[in-house]
């Protein structure tokens, strides 16, 4: 998986950024210094192409996800995870998941569906991928999530709501921030996020 790793200041927040459709390493990478100017970043690239853009899994048209894939590339996003933590010498309990649409989808399955050390997350639009399998508690996970209302015309608001609630029933730490501005990031939203980083 190609990657980008910029070591920030000891202080620093730690970030694990995965972009959107159509998005690489390099694309969150401006976020995450707003975010935090002091932050580590490790900044993946999806491996699965569509149409020449870059995924983090297959889908079959809008909002029809592969399955099979999905969870080949959970498996897969987490084992690189594991190893290039390992290579750096940072535990997992220290990243910050940073996503944004497909990004933050695969982030938010792979807190849900998979036993991980990981524990935060801050995903812009994300939305249900419909895969609820697991019960194990999620006490420990402190996730922030953004939507864009009824503006958003890829993240239905029934869609988003069931994410949410998917994370709220098993006892995660979870903060919603609404925007009425459709499926881009917003300034107002980068601003939340980071004020929750701080909080």
């Amino acid at each position: 998986m190609e990657y980008l790793y910029q070591a920030g200041k000891s202080n620093g927040k730690k970030f694990i950024l995965l972009h959107g459709t159509g998005g690489d390493e390099t694309s969150l990478v401006e976020l995450a210094k707003i975010l935090d100017a002091d932050s580590t970043i490790l900044s993946l690239r999806g491996t699965v192409k569509e149409e020449g853009m870059n995924r983090f899994f297959k889908r079959n048209g809008l909002n029809q996800f592969d399955f099979e894939s999905l969870e080949q590339e959970t498996d897969h996003l987490y084992e690189v995870i594991k190893q290039l933590s390992q290579e750096k010498a940072i535990a997992l309990d220290e990243w910050t998941l940073v996503g944004y649409s497909n990004g933050a989808n695969i982030a938010a399955h792979l807190l849900l569906e998979r036993e991980t050390a990981l524990t935060k997350g801050i995903f812009f639009h994300p939305m249900s991928l419909e895969v609820h399998t697991q019960s194990f508690a999620l006490a420990d996970k402190n996730v922030w999530v953004s939507y864009g209302g009824g503006q958003d015309p890829i993240v239905s608001e029934a869609s988003f709501m069931t994410l949410v609630s998917a994370f709220r029933e098993r006892q995660a730490n979870i903060i919603v921030a609404k925007t009425n501005h459709g499926h881009q990031i917003t300034m107002d939203e980068v601003q939340n996020a980071r004020e929750w980083l701080k909080g």
